[in-house]
């Protein structure tokens, strides 16, 4: 019996590749990337160029008109690049789609539909305004947001002279721990695989709150987050979310505040992924058939962050990378300023070793590539 063939969809897609490698499937990738990592591991790969939040429309719909000419699909697996343009799920036509379906991920989307259902269950979230009005301007407390934005692009504080596009709203800015859940869910009930406390880095002045990377664990009491774990109760059910997704808080005010859904294999799906591509085959799992996991293997700590550039770089053919560091870009590769480098990992006794082992390597990385 032949391995299934599976299609992935992604900003950068190596994480999801490499989940299905470790199942024995063999997977085909359309990136922004096409970093050596994910080269190795998948059978073809097609570059695409990136967009403000995601991937070129017309260059995924011209990659997969190449790779369907050579092979066909046994199903399709998305992060964020499909998030933010669910309307290529139609247009890429291939099922299943492993993941949940165009109208719940536009539903998530739908400010209105959004935050009804916030008021419809009394669940907190920072105060949003749809139309601009003299007090957003009142200090630095205001935040512009696009819903279609991920990672953290798009989000900017709002002042007189911030330029606004359409689908814009606005939202008060909390001071507070920022944190989400990963898990799976079966558009009924929902596994978390754990909380996790995310970190975000400035790229210049457009982009302050750019996703860095995250640690599966939060600094929080267990009562606090069991009012997350709560909350997005409710919102697998309102929105039947299925498979991989994640949800972003922050605890501020001694309150939990709901920021999004991310209603797609999110970044921190590896902070829990076995060697064995456990996570991903449960994901397939519950969205083929909607089972879910009975119980939970014990979860190590992990973290990882993305390497931004500081300024713009050529890799070295002598670049001698860490086992710690994924997405490794080709040598002679050219990388502009605050774009990403690669991604490193951590785990380690708590919290506070593993957290600074992140920004130890961080640095390694950056001082290396500078004296090369």
């Amino acid at each position: 019996m032949t391995s299934p063939h599976y299609l992935v969809v992604a900003t950068s897609g190596r994480a999801i590749a490499q989940g299905l490698s470790s199942l024995g499937c063999s997977v085909a990738v359309i990136d922004g990337f096409a970093d050596c990592d994910t080269q190795t591991i998948a059978t073809e790969v097609k570059k695409t160029k990136r967009s403000q939040f995601g991937l070129d429309h017309d260059g995924v719909l011209l990659a997969v008109q190449r790779l369907r000419s050579n092979a066909s699909f046994d199903g399709i697996l998305y992060d964020a690049a499909i998030e933010s343009n669910p309307k290529l799920l139609d247009l890429i036509d291939i099922e299943p789609v492993l993941g949940n379906s165009i109208q719940v991920i536009e539903a998530t989307k739908n400010t209105e539909i959004f935050f009804s259902i916030l008021d419809q269950h009394s669940i907190p979230y920072p105060e949003t305004a749809f139309s601009l009005s003299s007090k957003l301007y009142i200090g630095n407390a205001w935040l512009l947001k696009y819903a279609q934005g991920t990672g953290g692009i798009g989000v900017t504080p709002l002042t007189k002279n911030t330029e606004i596009a359409e689908n814009a709203y606005f939202q008060e800015k909390l001071e507070g721990v920022s944190f989400s859940i990963t898990f799976l869910a079966n558009s009924n009930e929902i596994f978390a695989l754990g909380f996790n406390t995310l970190w975000t880095v400035p790229l210049g002045m457009t982009v302050p709150y750019a996703y860095a990377g995250a640690i599966n664990e939060v600094k929080l009491d267990e009562s606090i987050l069991e009012v997350a774990l709560k909350y997005a109760k409710v919102l697998v059910k309102e929105f039947k979310l299925i498979g991989l997704n994640s949800i972003d808080f922050i605890y501020a005010n001694d309150s939990v505040y709901v920021l999004e859904i991310n209603p797609r294999i999110p970044a921190t799906y590896e902070l829990y992924e076995s060697k064995n591509g456990d996570v991903i085959r449960q994901h397939i799992q519950a969205c083929v058939d909607k089972t879910l996991p009975k119980s939970r293997n014990k979860t190590l700590l992990r973290a990882h962050a993305i390497v931004y550039a500081q300024s713009e770089l050529v890799i070295p053919d002598t670049m001698a990378w860490p086992l710690w560091a994924a997405d490794r870009p080709h040598a002679q590769e050219v990388i502009k300023k605050f774009e990403p480098v690669c991604s490193i990992f951590a785990g380690g006794r708590n919290y506070a070793h593993v957290n600074e082992m992140i920004k130890t390597r961080k640095r390694s990385i950056l001082a290396t590539l500078l004296t090369k």
